[in-house]
């Protein structure tokens, strides 16, 4: 059916890639492509309008975003409606992608591609474009006077006073994909999986603060073994809708995330985020406003020891070949423990209260770490790695002390 669709939409497709050419005295038609089948998928529409808030893009030109879908799946109705007011986008994403393909392959084509640059690496593209996203404090989407209505409703069925503060958690684990996309084989996401139960120490703590707690997923593997007035298992509450799913992440006080794409949603309204349980350290989101991290420990069964920061900056993620990395080089995967997520969390909290107080040896570890990233990788200066898990995980920042490193686990 696919292959037939494909056929039926080439010669409209080539028309129009060859319409975009005979245009091009008048007006530059540029195209970009969004994958709207996954939450994380808007990163470049949010990326983009930070470089038009910044006037980086010509004026002259008339950008067009076109949706792409997994098996015609989208993956949330409220967050398609939301980019839809503030992108200018066109229905038939099939079509507008076939007419991006063929474009590609004809003389000129540049002047019709909209840049996305990634902001990962040190590019000039890329550092302006992190720039611009770093200076935009104001989120380039927002609800209407009708939803903000809605969502105080919500809360309030939720068991959420308006004036209770609220912060939302998330743990990623395979039970989403494998529903959503049940004929693809997601296993070589498993290393970004965690337990939800380790949070829940961190959340207790959080609700004798005066806090609610809202444990955020649409399909998850484990239901939350501690719920109550202040601690809210939204995931399987039966009151979860796509627009709940936005109001809450851009509402929270902050979010506490593993490695997942719905912390797209507080990134974007510019919500503090605890990373935790990081895998890719190479890849840490750069374009954090406020952010701590922690990551997961790799143990080495091999060198009977576990891997220091440096050697797992080297190890690619986020393939079909994942999986295999791991196995060939006999590493295992050591979650974050209930303490390590517990005392981020309290620093996060802390930090925004205006209670936290570093130590002597703080800054001098964050130093070392981010000396460790190296020259061609792009950083956000409001991202942290959590200043207690780094102190007690200093043994791993020396690339070459590997025998203290073993030591230290003992």
């Amino acid at each position: 059916m696919n292959k037939a669709i494909k056929i039926l939409l080439l010669f409209p497709a080539l028309l129009g890639a060859l319409t975009l050419r005979l245009l091009r005295p008048v007006i530059v038609i540029r195209l970009g492509g969004l994958d709207i089948s996954r939450i994380g998928g808007m990163y470049f529409g949010d990326w983009h309008l930070s470089e038009r808030a910044a006037g980086i893009h010509d004026k002259k030109n008339f950008d067009i975003f076109y949706f792409t879908t997994i098996d015609n799946t989208i993956c949330n109705r409220q967050w398609l409606k939301m980019w839809q007011r503030v992108l200018r986008t066109v229905p038939f994403g099939q079509l507008f992608h076939m007419i991006n393909r063929i474009s590609r392959m004809l003389p000129g084509h540049q002047a019709h591609i909209l840049p996305m640059p990634r902001v990962r690496t040190v590019t000039d593209p890329a550092k302006q474009r992190l720039k611009c996203i770093l200076a935009n404090q104001k989120p380039n989407i927002a609800f209407t006077k009708e939803e903000e209505r809605l969502g105080l409703q919500a809360l309030k069925a939720l068991g959420i006073p308006g004036e209770k503060p609220f912060i939302c958690f998330h743990s990623r684990d395979a039970a989403y994909l494998n529903v959503k996309y049940p004929g693809i084989s997601w296993s070589y996401h498993d290393h970004r999986d965690s337990s939800i139960g380790n949070y829940v120490p961190a959340v207790e703590d959080l609700v004798r603060r005066g806090y609610c707690a809202i444990r955020m997923g649409a399909v998850v593997k484990e239901k939350l073994s501690v719920t109550g007035p202040d601690i809210i298992d939204y995931a399987g509450h039966g009151q979860r809708t796509d627009f709940l799913d936005i109001y809450l992440g851009a509402k929270c006080e902050f979010f506490i995330a593993s490695e997942t794409g719905i912390s797209i949603v507080p990134e974007i309204f510019r919500r503090p985020v605890v990373y935790t349980n990081w895998t890719p350290l190479g890849r840490i989101s750069p374009w954090i406003l406020n952010g701590l991290v922690i990551f997961k420990k790799f143990y080495s069964r091999q060198e009977k020891r576990p891997l220091t920061f440096s050697e797992i900056m080297d190890l690619e993620f986020g393939t079909p070949d994942t999986k295999d990395v791991f196995a060939k080089r006999n590493i295992d995967l050591i979650e974050n423990t209930p303490e390590e997520i517990k005392d981020v969390v309290m620093e996060m909290e802390d930090r925004l209260k205006g209670r936290w107080k570093s130590t002597d040896e703080d800054e001098p570890l964050q130093e070392r770490f981010w000396g460790l990233w190296g020259p061609d990788r792009l950083k956000s200066p409001d991202l942290r790695i959590g200043a207690r898990f780094l102190r007690q995980n200093q043994h791993l920042l020396d690339p070459g002390n590997r025998e203290y490193a073993r030591t230290a686990l003992r």
